[in-house]
Order: C-alpha cells, then sequence, then structure tokens
C-alpha cells in the first residue's frame, strides 16, 4: 500500500501537494479559493482534496501560521483563520499530522541552497528536484506558485521524519 505525504502551506497563497514514499508527485494545487474573491477558504474544496487522502498510510506536514509583526488585525486574524480550519478539517478525517515551523522544514529541505530567500529556494528546489512538473497555478500563469512548491517541500520533509 502507498504512503502518501501531503503539506500544506496553509496561507491564501499558499498550496497542498501530495507525493508517494518515492517522492513522485501525486497532485500539488494552488490553496483552493472562493474564486471570485480570492479572499476567502474554499473549505469544501480543501475538504474534498484531504478527504481522498484520509486513509492509515497518509501523513500531513503543516506548517505552523504565526502572524508577522507588520500584519494588521485583519491580516492577523485571516492567518489564524486559515490555520484552524486546515487543523480542523485534518483532525475530522483523522489524518495524522505534524505541525512543523517554516524555519524547521526550511532548515533540512533547502540544505545546501542559498535562503535569503525562501520562496525562491522553494522554487529551486521543487524544479531540481521534479524538473517536469509544471509549477504555475493555472495556464495563465507566468510565474511559478510558490505556495504549492512550499507545500511540496513540506511535503518532501515529512518524507525525512
Amino acid at each position: 500500500m502507498k504512503k502518501y505525504y501531503i503539506g500544506i502551506d496553509n496561507g491564501l497563497q499558499g498550496g497542498i501537494a501530495v507525493i508517494d514514499e518515492k517522492h513522485e508527485i501525486i497532485e500539488t494545487l494552488p490553496m483552493p479559493t472562493i474564486s471570485y474573491t480570492k479572499k476567502e477558504y474554499d473549505v469544501k474544496k480543501i475538504y474534498d482534496v484531504l478527504y481522498r487522502y484520509r486513509c492509515e498510510n497518509a501523513f500531513l506536514i503543516l506548517e505552523k501560521a504565526q502572524p508577522q509583526f507588520r500584519d494588521g488585525k485583519k491580516q492577523a486574524f485571516k492567518t489564524g483563520y486559515g490555520y484552524g480550519i486546515m487543523q480542523g478539517l485534518i483532525t475530522a478525517l483523522s489524518i495524522s499530522f505534524q505541525i512543523v515551523s517554516p524555519k524547521m522544514w526550511q532548515k533540512k529541505v533547502f540544505e545546501g541552497l542559498n535562503q535569503d530567500n525562501t520562496k525562491m529556494a522553494s522554487i529551486m528546489f521543487c524544479q531540481r528536484k521534479w524538473p517536469k512538473h509544471n509549477w504555475k497555478a493555472s495556464e495563465r500563469c507566468k510565474k511559478m506558485h510558490d505556495g504549492m512548491t512550499d507545500a511540496c517541500c513540506m511535503a518532501y520533509y515529512g518524507t525525512c521524519l
């Protein structure tokens, strides 16, 4: 039976990634949001994605969310809200998980890479590890989606535990 490793970058610009024990990508997607605003989580779609992996052979890495010093009240609330949604869905679906700080997974995954810009390091790592995968959020996008690459890095980190 395959073992699945799921990484979640839980910000609105984040992503979800699933890899197997051989580090092959099963699925990557930008964080599901309500399409007309992109300022609200699409909780039903997130649930549907996680529901597919609700078996005992799945392990999830959830990035610890912390409001930044520069965040206002509204942004701090939104950060905590998304973090709570993810924990609630993961717990309700009985998926084994671990909460990991960004510094912890980045230290392990970005070993040997320039870590001054962690978003670029994430993109570089994923492009090297999975060169054939499309890291853009959609066909129309021109830039790589760092939320998906961060999520994939977290899933990869899960395989190292």
